[in-house]
């Protein structure tokens, strides 16, 4: 069996915990403002890039709270700079989330087992 755990981030903001991850409905919630096309992210700046992902993580996040909130690019710059993002490493979070894991991306050592189904 194999277990998957996105990479969470918690973030504290006006009194409420935000959890932010990349997921398929964030990755929706991107594609909606680049023309469904990610190339679009990624020609724009690297603080514009990351405000559209952290709006997207926000309101991803709020709607599973069931909390009335619409972030958009304007509110996020209104809080985060770029170096409040590069802490916390949205641009990183993203291209973790879409990188492809690879059965062999782990280092095998003496000290651990292969998986039940590696053939090993």
């Amino acid at each position: 069996m194999t277990s998957i755990k996105l990479e969470e981030k918690s973030i504290e903001l006006n009194g409420r915990t935000y959890v932010l991850r990349i997921n398929m409905s964030v990755l929706d919630r991107i594609l909606q403002v680049c023309d469904g096309n990610v190339e679009n992210l990624l020609k724009k700046s690297a603080y514009d890039s990351m405000t559209i992902t952290m709006a997207a993580m926000l309101n991803d996040y709020s709607e599973d709270q069931g909390w009335d909130q619409d972030w958009t690019d304007k509110k996020v710059k209104k809080i985060f700079t770029p170096a409040m993002m590069n802490m916390l490493d949205v641009t990183g979070m993203f291209f973790r989330a879409m990188t492809p894991v690879t059965a062999d991306s782990g280092r095998k050592t003496e000290d651990t087992k292969p998986d039940e189904d590696s053939g090993n």
